[in-house]
């Protein structure tokens, strides 16, 4: 092996670990939820912008949980849902079920395309139309 390409390998092997170091254990290891009313999900999504990423990764935290929880969803109810869960501080409300849910951590890094890939840590209740008993979470790092 050359020694071009001995350092191109090294270069890269390191590029790889100060990534993998730098995210966040709750990315890959989900906390044990503090009681039974609710679990933990991690949402990763990709945009072009802050926002774009934040709307995908929250959509597909909705999606996710609706689809645990056994509620049929369709592209209409889902963009209605987004909508409404923005401006209700992250309730998911529809005509037959309220599911809450709560973000308490975020990663972003760059992404290889432009942009930003983003992580979101939830805390989601166990079952639709009940209360959950969220509790704080301050391990983010």
């Amino acid at each position: 092996m050359s020694r071009r390409s001995f350092i191109c390998c090294i270069l890269f092997l390191t590029s790889i670990c100060g990534w993998a170091l730098g995210i966040p254990s709750w990315v890959k290891h989900l906390p044990h939820p503090g009681n039974e009313s609710y679990y933990y999900r991690v949402t990763k999504a990709e945009g072009k912008t802050y926002e774009e990423a934040y709307t995908k990764a929250f959509s597909i935290a909705i999606l996710e949980s609706q689809w645990k929880l056994g509620v049929k969803v369709s592209k209409q109810d889902d963009a209605k849902t987004i909508e409404e869960s923005l401006k209700q501080d992250l309730t998911l409300k529809s005509s037959t079920m309220n599911l809450p849910m709560n973000k308490v951590c975020e990663y972003e890094q760059a992404s290889p395309n432009g942009g930003i890939i983003l992580y979101c840590l939830w805390q989601v209740a166990s079952y639709g139309n009940v209360k959950a008993e969220f509790e704080n979470y301050l391990d983010c790092e």
